[in-house]
């Protein structure tokens, strides 16, 4: 019969446990916090003004500066410090990585930015965003007077391909329909592009043409789109998934994977180390028997191996 090995179990369970505890106050050393409000509003004079006086816009944007502030009152309710609470941030609802890439900044310290140089960013993302496929072809129906989905194509049109996503706007293009793209609240590319036609308020006050859903002195409903990529595109629900467990917890869920493998390999090892060491030391003290011995350490390795297994194909 083989010696007992409750106090060789006992230390082993209380190490795992000890281990597993750290691990998980590691991962979650940087707590979901809300950024602090910042209750700011411009009107859309200011917005166009912004737009012509910007260093990285084209002619194209100054010319169509009145459309781009009518897509602000749309896309913020023309507040710069807005979070629409799941993808975007500023007076023109740009998304945590194209904060990064464009203002170089985190989108906490983009929303305290001021209106110039939010638009900025947001003039330098869309002048690249126009070198797209799906932009150039609306750009050519425009110039050709074609129509698309018997809608005329046209600035609005044009701008809210852009600002809906580049490759969604060519996910539309494809179905040659207007409803052959929706983002999570149904709003598809011409129906942005309508009520950028349609206006809002010149004074940032309210007092819309009804294009967001009534007219008097309601606010437009800031719309809760979905996650997008750098190019503009929606991500996957995986991808959504990953995006947000970043912004809450301050951790990428691949290095946090990556930690849970070391941690578990590391702990594996650390324990059935120590197995062994003590089944090496009852035998030299002639506690057990030599084949008692062997049959720990064997069982030692296979736990080791099987371990290793499954970090392998976490």
């Amino acid at each position: 019969m083989l010696p007992p090995a409750l106090p060789i179990v006992r230390r082993t369970l209380l190490l795992l446990v000890t281990l597993l505890v750290l691990a998980a106050g590691a991962a979650h050393a940087k707590p979901p916090r809300m950024l602090p409000g910042d209750t700011r509003t411009v009107s859309e004079a200011e917005v166009a003004a912004a737009i012509r006086a910007s260093p990285n816009a084209n002619q194209w944007l100054r010319d169509n500066a009145e459309a781009v502030a009518h897509l602000a009152y749309f896309e913020s309710g023309l507040r710069p410090g807005i979070y629409n609470g799941s993808c975007c941030y500023g007076i023109l609802q740009m998304n945590t990585s194209n904060i990064r890439r464009y203002a170089g900044v985190e989108p906490s310290v983009y929303r305290t930015w001021s209106l110039q140089d939010q638009v900025n960013a947001w003039s330098e993302l869309t002048v690249n965003a126009m070198n797209a496929g799906s932009v150039r072809q609306l750009q050519r129906m425009q110039a050709s007077g074609t129509t698309f989905d018997g809608r005329q194509v046209d600035f609005n049109m044009v701008m809210a391909c852009i600002q809906l996503g580049v490759g969604n706007c060519q996910t539309m293009l494809n179905s040659g329909r207007c409803s052959g793209f929706a983002d999570i609240n149904g709003t598809t590319i011409c129906g942005m592009a309508d009520r950028m036609a349609g206006g809002g308020s010149s004074s940032g006050a309210g007092g819309g043409t009804g294009a967001f859903g009534g007219g008097g002195s309601t606010r437009p409903v800031v719309a809760f789109q979905c996650r997008r990529n750098a190019d503009g595109s929606c991500m996957t629900t995986s991808e959504a998934m990953r995006e947000a467990f970043r912004e809450g917890s301050g951790v990428d869920m691949d290095t946090l994977r990556q930690v849970i493998q070391i941690l578990l390999l590391a702990s594996t090892l650390l324990v059935m180390g120590n197995a062994t060491l003590t089944a090496w030391n009852c035998y030299t003290k002639g506690v057990i028997e030599q084949h008692h011995m062997l049959f720990y350490m064997k069982r030692a390795l296979m736990v080791v191996g099987t371990v290793v297994v499954i970090v392998t194909f976490m």
